[in-house]
């Protein structure tokens, strides 16, 4: 199994609440790109501080997390960076604290400026716990510069010149 870890390199802090692992009061969760799979594949365990009810993950944590694989998937398949649109969830298991789970992400489909990504939680018996499936617009040079800053002359690299 070759996985390969994604990591900030885009030369400007993200401050990423889900993946930065300097932002002290994020998730600091790790992905990783499974090459055989062609998915960015990742293990989460929600701690008793991401929980809801007690004893489960809170569903705006997991779907973070969803979201977070998805956009990785998009910057590590498509070589572009995707803002959300429009997401959908659907919540199918509860998810216990303390245990790990699998995310698994992919983009299904990219054209123009427009991408279709899906993301999976499954608990330790592969079972379907959230399912998530999102639409995400990749930004343009002018819209990176005025997120991005500084680092811009990094971020074109993933953009989409559109007038």
């Amino acid at each position: 199994m070759s996985r390969r870890p994604l990591t900030n390199t885009f030369a400007f802090d993200t401050r990423c609440f889900v993946c930065d692992q300097d932002n002290e009061g994020g998730l600091r969760q790790r992905f990783f790109l499974d090459d055989e799979l062609n998915r960015v594949v990742a293990e989460f365990v929600p701690s008793a501080d991401h929980s809801g009810a007690p004893n489960y993950a809170h569903g705006g944590v997991t779907m973070a997390v969803l979201d977070e694989a998805m956009a990785w998937a998009i910057i590590a398949m498509k070589e572009r960076f995707g803002l959300t649109r429009k997401a959908e969830v659907e919540f199918i298991r509860p998810v216990p604290i303390g245990v790990a789970h699998e995310v698994q992400a992919w983009v299904e489909s990219f054209e123009g400026r427009s991408l279709m990504a899906r993301a999976e939680l499954r608990n330790p018996e592969g079972k379907l716990c959230v399912a998530a499936s999102a639409s995400y617009i990749v930004l343009t040079v002018e819209e990176a510069e005025s997120a991005l800053g500084a680092g811009a002359e990094t971020a074109a690299r993933y953009t989409e010149d559109v007038e």
